[in-house]
């Protein structure tokens, strides 16, 4: 499970440093799927990205969805992390205006990789709620 919020910075060649407490989970030379997810990027580790496949292969039975899971997996890029690093495609960072600062986000099953600004944004929309009160309405405590 990958969880927290961490500022880091991208380097001059595209690749966004992944704080080591969510690298060491995902593993160095390991192959993510990264995609357009919205407002930022998501990078599948690859037992996430291979449980996500299952579903879309079953989904992609119905020709209902064929088309829309032949967008889907088709907006995946693979990429590697190695030495803690991940590159991000160039168009991706230019499609989210990703500059060299960076938050980087464990969303349980995948990671996600905002630009400072939007995220700072997203982050006071919350307004001042407790996290305790979250986890109860979700019936967690």
């Amino acid at each position: 499970m990958l969880f927290g919020s961490y500022p880091a910075s991208i380097d001059e060649k595209g690749r966004v440093h992944i704080p080591s407490v969510l690298a060491k989970q995902v593993g160095d030379n390991e192959t993510v799927m990264v995609a357009d997810w919205g407002q930022c990027i998501a990078a599948f580790p690859p037992a996430s990205f291979e449980e996500m496949g299952k579903r879309l292969h079953e989904q992609s039975r119905s020709k209902e969805h064929r088309e829309r899971v032949h967008r889907i997996v088709s907006s995946f890029y693979p990429s590697t992390i190695k030495g803690g690093k991940l590159l991000i495609p160039q168009d991706l960072r230019a499609k989210k205006k990703l500059n060299k600062t960076v938050n980087v986000v464990g969303m349980l099953e995948h990671i996600e990789i905002w630009s400072h600004d939007d995220w700072r944004k997203k982050d006071s929309e919350r307004g001042v709620r407790d996290i305790r009160d979250d986890l109860n309405e979700l019936g967690i405590l």
